[in-house]
């Protein structure tokens, strides 16, 4: 499995999510991140997002985020990683396994 890290700006944010729903089962949105990079300080106008998706998918969502990149502020970080209860984490199997009810 691997985990991405995305850092981009908030007017972005609609566009990666749209890759995202495609490739991963959910993600993490950290909202008000503030940090400083190439592109100088940025105060409350990025976000974190978290997602854990499988090595299949890590190419197509690289794939349409580059550009994106390229012309934005951001950054992705991906690293090896292993969850429990991985079969979450892959589309294909979620959809057959479902939403647990919550008590």
């Amino acid at each position: 499995m691997k985990r991405l890290e995305i850092v981009l700006e908030c007017d972005q944010l609609a566009a990666v999510e749209r890759v995202l729903d495609q490739h991963a089962t959910g993600y993490t949105l950290v909202p008000g991140v503030t940090g400083r990079g190439h592109h100088g300080r940025h105060d409350d106008d990025i976000v974190l997002l978290v997602t854990v998706v499988t090595r299949d998918h890590l190419d197509p969502i690289l794939d349409q985020l580059l550009p994106l990149l390229n012309r934005c502020s951001g950054v992705v970080v991906i690293a090896d990683v292993q969850v429990l209860r991985g079969e979450h984490f892959i589309p294909e199997v979620k959809g057959k396994i479902g939403t647990p009810a919550f008590r």
